[in-house]
C-alpha cells in the first residue's frame, strides 16, 4: 500500500456487479407489472431481500468516487439533467403509452445527483473532517435513522425513539427526505434520508483510498464485462429498460404463435 495513482478497477467491477443486479431486478419487475409474466414476480420475491444491500453498495461506491472526480459539480448537474428527463418520461410519456405505475419522482439518479451536488457545495469543509470521524458519524446517523422509511422514527434504542409529526406527511414537497403521505408512489425511490449517510460513509472511506491506501489487487481489471458495466453505469441505466421492453415484447409475440 501507499500513495499510488491509477484507476481502482475493483470499484468499477463492484459497481458493475450492482448494475447487473439492477438490470435483472428491474427486468423481473417489468415482467410481472407490464407483461403479466408470473415468473417475474417469483424472481422478484426471491431476490427482493438482497436488493437493499446491492443498492447500498452502489451508493457507497458512488460516495467513494467523489474523492476521485475532477468536478463533482459538473458530475452532479449531469446526473440531475438525466434524472429530470427520466421523471418526464416516466410521469408524462409512459402512462400515455399504456404503462402503469412507472412514475419516478425521486429515484436513484435524483438521489445521486443531489448528494453529489451537496458534496460539491461543501467539499472544502468536508475535506477538513478526518476520514475516521466521518465514518463514525455516518454509521451512527444511519443507525438511528434505520427505521425512518418504515416507521418515520429516529431510533437510538428499542425504548428510545422519536417519530416525526404525522402532519409532515401532508407537506407534499418533503418526499425527497423520506417523508411522504399515504398516496405517494414512486416506482424507484431513494430519499436522501437515510441513504445519504451511506453515500457520505463512502466519501469518508474514499479519503483514504484517494491517498493510495488500497491493496495492490484492487487496481488491475479482473472481470472485463463487470468493469465495462461499472465504467458505463449511467449509459446502461438509461438504455436497459427500453432493451428489456423490446426483448419481452418479442418474447410475448413469439409465445403468441405457440399453440
Amino acid at each position: 500500500m501507499g500513495n499510488r495513482g491509477g484507476r481502482i478497477a475493483l470499484l468499477d467491477e463492484i459497481r458493475g456487479f450492482c448494475v447487473l443486479c439492477m438490470i435483472f431486478y428491474h427486468s423481473f419487475i417489468f415482467m410481472y407489472e407490464q407483461f403479466n409474466i408470473s415468473f417475474g414476480y417469483d424472481a422478484y420475491t426471491f431476490f427482493g431481500p438482497v436488493q437493499p444491500f446491492v443498492s447500498c453498495a452502489f451508493l457507497f461506491i458512488c460516495g467513494i468516487c467523489c474523492n476521485f472526480s475532477h468536478s463533482n459539480l459538473k458530475r452532479g448537474l449531469k446526473l440531475l439533467a438525466f434524472a429530470l428527463i427520466l421523471s418526464f418520461i416516466s410521469i408524462i410519456v409512459l402512462p400515455k403509452l399504456g404503462f402503469v405505475d412507472t412514475e419516478i419522482y425521486f429515484g436513484v439518479l435524483h438521489f445521486l445527483s443531489i448528494s453529489i451536488l451537496i458534496y460539491s457545495l461543501f467539499e472544502k469543509y468536508i475535506a477538513k473532517i478526518p476520514g475516521f470521524v466521518g465514518i463514525i458519524i455516518c454509521l451512527f446517523l444511519f443507525y438511528i435513522f434505520r427505521f425512518w422509511l418504515s416507521d418515520g422514527q429516529i431510533t437510538l434504542t428499542e425504548d428510545l425513539s422519536v417519530a416525526y409529526p404525522t402532519e409532515w406527511n401532508d407537506i407534499t414537497w418533503l418526499f425527497p427526505f423520506g417523508i411522504r403521505g399515504s398516496g405517494f408512489f414512486s416506482a424507484d425511490y431513494f430519499p436522501l434520508i437515510p441513504y445519504i449517510f451511506i453515500f457520505f460513509l463512502g466519501s469518508s472511506l474514499g479519503k483514504y483510498m484517494a491517498k493510495g491506501y488500497v491493496p495492490d489487487f484492487a487496481y488491475p481489471v479482473h472481470i472485463k464485462p463487470l468493469y465495462w458495466l461499472g465504467t458505463n453505469a449511467l449509459l446502461v441505466y438509461v438504455v436497459h429498460l427500453p432493451i428489456v421492453f423490446v426483448i419481452l415484447s418479442f418474447y410475448q409475440w413469439i409465445i403468441g404463435f405457440i399453440p
